[in-house]
């Protein structure tokens, strides 16, 4: 079955020219012209990654990508920015908005391509975790390189799941669930949400989940989505600073 791709643009040049692209490649694609028309589309058709404009009218792609993370049924769904602005402010809020990817128009079919398959892969690597926890699987692991704790994290918190996230990268740490809310955090010296600011970034190491209760006195203090988020965040700006 074909994987269906979601776009949203309010120019009807570019919605065809990806289409063609798309289609090309074997994707199922849908389509939409703004924020509100694509949040509809969504729920409708359930697509397994969105690529969307950042301005748009009524309800722009930054808003819209907002409201996928936060009142649909596929809030980790893949979401690539697409925008004809080269801003690195524009950029870092549509990362903190909740983007994977943000590239500029006009993108190379090729480019768009491998980011698509890129992001695709990573989805189903998640979703075979989250098949396995449906099974009640006693946990799993990975590494860092094939899926990022960001993507690990949001899957534990939308579970509920109660149990240990151990963390070998640069440095060693561990991160204590419950319920889906994280508790407790240390990795290397760091502790607490600062823990968390240093281990999501990291592209190197391995990973291991193992559900059992751990009685810990909590330093997290700030809900799971909103530290995530931050997280994401400042990593996002140390790497477009570096460039």
């Amino acid at each position: 079955m074909a994987e269906k791709i979601l776009i949203v643009d309010d120019n009807e040049h570019i919605l065809k020219l990806l289409r063609i692209s798309l289609e090309r490649a074997g994707y199922e694609v849908y389509e939409a012209k703004d924020g509100d028309e694509g949040l509809q589309k969504a729920k409708e058709v359930l697509p397994d990654l969105i690529i969307s404009d950042v301005m748009m009218p009524t309800t722009d792609g930054i808003e819209f990508c907002w409201m996928i993370r936060e009142n649909s049924p596929i809030p980790m769904v893949p979401f690539i920015f697409l925008t004809s602005l080269e801003d690195k402010e524009m950029e870092i809020k549509g990362f903190r908005a909740g983007a994977d990817e943000y590239l500029i128009k006009p993108v190379d079919r090729d480019v768009l391509l491998d980011k698509v398959q890129t992001l695709l892969a990573r989805a189903r690597k998640v979703q075979s975790i989250d098949n396995k926890e449906a099974k009640q699987v006693k946990g799993f692991e990975g590494n860092l390189a094939d899926l990022g704790l960001a993507e690990v994290i949001q899957l534990l918190n939308l579970n509920r799941r109660t149990g240990v996230l151990v963390v070998e990268a640069d440095q060693k740490g561990k991160i204590v669930f419950d319920n889906g809310e994280m508790l407790y955090a240390v990795y290397g010296a760091a502790t607490g949400e600062e823990a968390i600011y240093q281990c999501v970034p990291q592209k190197q190491g391995k990973f291991r989940f193992e559900p059992r209760r751990e009685n810990v006195e909590p330093n997290i203090q700030g809900a799971t989505m909103n530290v995530l988020l931050e997280a994401c965040r400042l990593a996002d700006e140390s790497g477009l600073n570096s460039k």
